[in-house]
């Protein structure tokens, strides 16, 4: 699974960008300045590197300079994400391509997949919080989704699951007031990990690989009754 690093000091544009990729079978980390990028670059070596120009403290040319000169990142693409007159000296410090904003979706995923092969999700996922049980190792964890699609969902956990893993879920989906409970089995496709403004959310994307077709008529039945 790719790894891509969004840099920008602008909560609300780093929020865009994540949901641009709300699709993206993809491992996201995020990053608010130019510091913060280069140690989490070190630490998870990322596949591609969205950077905006202008950040305090340190700014994305600075960034992307130290990137470059150091042996161990220099060969991850950078996208420099900017409104400003900027690209000469973008493509001085290294950068490998170059986005203005504002961007619209299908522009930002286009640009990444110039550098990465990037496997989109067909359904769109929605903001619907359930209650999920899960087995692994023999224990049964009890976490919440974070969103949902007709085939998926993404799970809220501290949990390091290997990707491929398949588990036993426990969906308690509300029926007329109450839970009811499906039973289903899927694969672990990507792991995530968003900063908010004041904690940290981490968890898994699942892909349901065995539910019964009462199970499947169940969520799609809930999920068109929240839209």
């Amino acid at each position: 699974m790719i790894k891509i690093l969004l840099v920008d000091d602008m909560r609300n544009f780093l929020d865009l960008e994540v949901s641009f990729l709300r699709r993206a079978e993809s491992k996201i980390i995020t990053a608010k300045d130019g510091a913060e990028a280069l140690k989490l670059a070190k630490i998870e070596k990322p596949d591609v590197i969205l950077l905006d120009l202008e950040m305090p403290k340190m700014n994305g040319i600075e960034c992307c300079r130290i990137l470059k000169s150091d042996p161990a990142l220099k060969k991850i693409p950078v996208i420099m994400v900017t409104s400003t007159e900027k690209k000469a000296e973008s493509i001085k410090a290294g950068c490998d391509d170059f986005v203005r904003k504002p961007i619209n979706e299908s522009a930002f995923l286009e640009e990444i997949k110039k550098f990465v092969s990037m496997k989109i999700r067909k359904e769109d996922r929605y903001d619907i919080s359930i209650e999920v049980k899960y087995t692994y190792k023999e224990k049964t964890v009890s976490a919440f989704s974070k969103d949902m699609s007709y085939s998926g969902l993404s799970i809220i956990t501290k949990d390091q699951i290997p990707l491929n893993t398949i588990l036993n879920l426990n969906l308690l989906l509300p029926n007329n007031g109450k839970d009811e409970s499906h039973k289903c089995r899927a694969k672990v496709m990507r792991t995530f990990k968003e900063e908010t403004d004041d904690h940290v959310v981490s968890g898994l994307g699942l892909e349901l690989v065995e539910a019964a077709s009462k199970t499947l008529t169940a969520i799609k039945t809930f999920i068109d009754n929240k839209g």
